[in-house]
């Protein structure tokens, strides 16, 4: 009887799933060149295995900015919304919240103590809006936000003005300009501009 030297369909078969087994096999993500964030597991990528170069500051998104050329005019005594600047952040556990404001204000009318003020605002933090900025000339003036305590006014030296940083829970934060006067006149404000980030 004549046997035949080729291999019988059932050995090929596990020919091809021995050679597939020690090969392993491959997943191909769909599309050229591109890996979404829903392709890597979480905290799998490290700094180290980013190219230098290949993420810039602009890609990372971490301080929040917002403005408002204005004129923004009010009478208010009581600190009131005239439209923004407003900046929302999402702040992580432990975090820190990092404010930076600016802005040109003017007063016109009242008495000789009369002021422009600019109040930071945010629902949970600061209902009560604090002053962060006060002008008392009526020409145009421009101040920026200084930390420290007894620093109310701001500064118009652009070298003297900073960031106000404050511990605040995890969560999302819309922070906001409002706008007030003291002692009479109206204030008018312009090129308010307002930056929020988060530390930790």
């Amino acid at each position: 009887m004549y046997r035949s030297k080729l291999p019988s369909p059932a050995m090929l078969v596990a020919l091809i799933a021995l050679v597939a087994a020690l090969a392993g096999s491959a997943l191909a993500l769909p599309g050229s060149n591109s890996v979404k964030s829903n392709d890597i597991k979480r905290d799998a990528v490290k700094g180290t295995d980013i190219a230098p170069g290949a993420v810039k500051p602009s890609d990372l998104d971490l301080i929040k900015v917002d403005g408002e050329p204005g004129p923004l005019p009010t009478a208010s005594v009581p600190a009131i919304d005239l439209g923004g600047p407003s900046v929302t952040v999402d702040v992580p556990e432990t975090g820190l919240v990092a404010i930076y404001a600016r802005g040109t204000g003017q007063i016109n009318g009242g008495g000789n103590n009369a002021l422009a003020q600019v109040h930071l605002f945010e629902p949970t933090l600061f209902p009560n809006a604090p002053r962060i900025l006060e002008f008392n000339a009526a020409q145009p003036e421009l101040r920026i936000s200084t930390p420290g305590t007894g620093n109310l006014d701001g500064t118009p030296a652009l070298t003297r003005g900073g960031w106000i940083v404050f511990p605040a829970d995890q969560g999302k934060y819309t922070f906001s300009l409002y706008y007030s006067v003291a002692g009479g006149g109206t204030g008018t404000f312009a090129n308010t501009g307002l930056w929020a980030g988060v530390i930790g």
